[in-house]
């Protein structure tokens, strides 16, 4: 493999997707939610963008001057063609980090974000990239970082170390990773035929492998066949963003807020009683068997007050993206699937039902209090909706209401 990759995959690209955790629209709201002051962020930064589909999205939605590296020369330059076709002035680097970190053109961001990499790159990567926090990133700043986690990936680490194995070592030479993700699978399979004590202790690794048959085998191979694969504790990765002066501030994801879907009551009482905010986190992964996090860090994090943070979420408006026939009453989260409460989430969704933004404050005029038609819904009742909506990709935030022509024709 080419010493430029670091053993990072580069035989097969990325994926084409969109993630907007990676984008600054949900920001406010999200950091609102749990408490959080947002910063009105100007500058921003994504850490290995891959083909380049978030960060295009982005930075033709706003005017957020946006800035990114991918060391994959093809996708930079397939990332460099989406942002000639939008004129977006995005500016984009085929850098490694340490070389990014070398640069004396960077702006100071108020956001930094790095989506599928942390788990999947070196040690000595990962300090780059907190050097370049620790000299990047502006007071009050936010930094969103996804990776795979303990204790959830601990069953499934010992398989996947056998089928890189058998990619690096036993596949016939010449084959393309393609070819050797599929030998690694087959390979997989024969092992788990024969009934190792493996499964007594992780029995659910047939269904895994089963469903790695089904996946896009470039999702896999930076998935599963990179040369590093670091899942990672919760805490120790609070000791690394405590180094840059860091703060934990909650999810970055909407469905990862809302405990009533991911812990039980008694186990929420428990969660309670623990005071302090990280060792509270380690102990929640515990119980929710977490795989993957997408958090929020804050560089000098400040509280809201109770007016500021009802405001922020009242004047947020939100759309309906998807036909009302095609959305069912349920979401799916740590402690499976649960059926949504239909006097609750219909008349929601009847509010939005024309697909025009309206801000949640109006829906709480509508269908909270002594004025609403019916049983009233309590705002609590109403904001756990909304953000369960949200997570299940049903309604969006509305953003940038006024959109200058600019912004109209980048989009």
């Amino acid at each position: 493999m080419s010493e430029w990759t670091s053993g990072y995959v580069s035989e097969l690209g990325y994926t084409y997707g969109y993630y907007s955790e990676l984008g600054t629209s949900q920001i406010a709201f999200l950091l609102a939610l749990q408490g959080w002051h947002a910063p009105n962020v100007k500058t921003a930064l994504e850490l290995g963008y891959g083909q380049g589909v978030s960060i295009n999205i982005h930075a033709a939605s706003n005017d957020v001057e946006w800035w990114g590296t991918d060391f994959n020369p093809s996708q930079a330059a397939f990332a460099m063609n989406l942002s000639e076709a939008s004129q977006s002035g995005v500016t984009l680097y085929d850098d490694a980090f340490h070389e990014l970190l070398s640069r004396q053109d960077l702006p100071v961001f108020d956001f930094i974000c790095l989506h599928g990499i942390w788990s999947w790159i070196s040690e000595q990567n990962r300090a780059v990239i907190i050097d370049l926090i620790k000299d990047k990133l502006a007071v009050g700043g936010v930094v969103y970082v996804s990776y795979n986690t303990l204790p959830g990936w601990s069953g499934f680490a010992p398989l996947r170390h056998l089928m890189t194995a058998h990619a690096n070592t036993l596949s016939s030479e010449g084959t393309g990773l393609a070819g050797r993700i599929e030998g690694a699978i087959g390979f997989a399979e024969e092992v788990l035929e024969l009934k190792p004590n493996y499964l007594k202790s992780f029995p659910a690794a047939t269904s895994r492998v089963d469903s790695l048959k089904k996946q896009s085998r470039h999702y896999l191979a930076h998935e599963y066949f990179n040369k590093d694969w670091h899942p990672m504790h919760f805490g120790n990765m609070a000791e690394l963003m405590s180094s840059a002066k860091l703060q934990y501030a909650g999810p970055a994801d909407f469905l990862s807020t809302v405990d009533a879907i991911n812990v039980s009551p008694e186990q929420k009482a428990f969660l309670n009683k623990i005071s302090d905010t990280h060792f509270r986190e380690s102990v929640r992964d515990f119980m929710t068997n977490m795989q993957f996090r997408k958090d929020y860090w804050i560089k000098g994090p400040r509280k809201l007050n109770q007016s500021e943070h009802f405001r922020i979420i009242r004047e947020q408006e939100i759309v309906l993206v998807a036909p009302l026939d095609e959305i069912n009453l349920k979401v799916s989260g740590a402690r499976g699937e649960m059926e949504l409460q239909a006097s609750i989430y219909e008349p929601v969704l009847q509010s939005l039902a024309d697909h025009k933004p309206r801000k949640i404050g109006d829906i709480e005029s509508e269908l909270c209090g002594s004025g609403s038609q019916g049983s009233a819904i309590e705002w609590p009742q109403l904001v756990q909706a909304i953000t369960v909506l949200l997570g299940k990709g049903n309604v969006r935030l509305a953003i940038n209401p006024g959109a200058s022509a600019a912004i109209q024709r980048q989009t």
